[in-house]
């Protein structure tokens, strides 16, 4: 017999660090790779919120998405990632994370984008979830 249910509402899932020096490239600029490992994750903390509750045991990155950079970031900047829940498939999970920047005199901009899809598991293997996402335009229909 499968689990009930799941209804999810959209939500933010956060995560911050300062940059350092281990964490820039040979121009001084944010190391690419080290903005994609934190978007992922800040993206598989939100994927596993969702799965509390339900049959799964974990979830994996299946996918990510066109990555776009949008200005670079450095030394000392506060880096603010924030992941949400966008589609959910039977196993398939979407999440879109935004990339911020804060300089050391407080301005603040958005750096990266990008869309990563998780596969929900169970004993390693794909499992459905059970999860239903509403959002404001899915609550009205009857």
């Amino acid at each position: 017999m499968e689990s009930a249910l799941k209804i999810i509402t959209p939500f933010v899932t956060t995560h911050s660090f300062f940059i350092f020096p281990e964490d820039l490239n040979h121009t001084g600029n944010l190391f690419g790779g080290k903005i994609l490992a934190e978007m992922d994750l800040v993206a598989a903390r939100a994927c596993r919120r969702i799965l509390y509750g339900t049959k799964c045991d974990g979830a994996v990155t299946a996918c990510l998405e066109r990555v776009d950079f949008k200005a670079p970031a450095h030394l000392g900047d506060i880096i603010e990632l924030n992941a949400t829940i966008t589609d959910l498939g039977r196993t398939s999970i979407k999440i879109k994370v935004l990339v911020y920047k804060e300089t050391p005199i407080g301005e603040t901009s958005m750096i990266c984008e990008a869309y990563f899809t998780f596969v929900a598991l169970r004993k390693g293997k794909p499992k459905a979830h059970q999860c239903i996402l509403i959002t404001p335009s899915t609550q009205h229909l009857n």
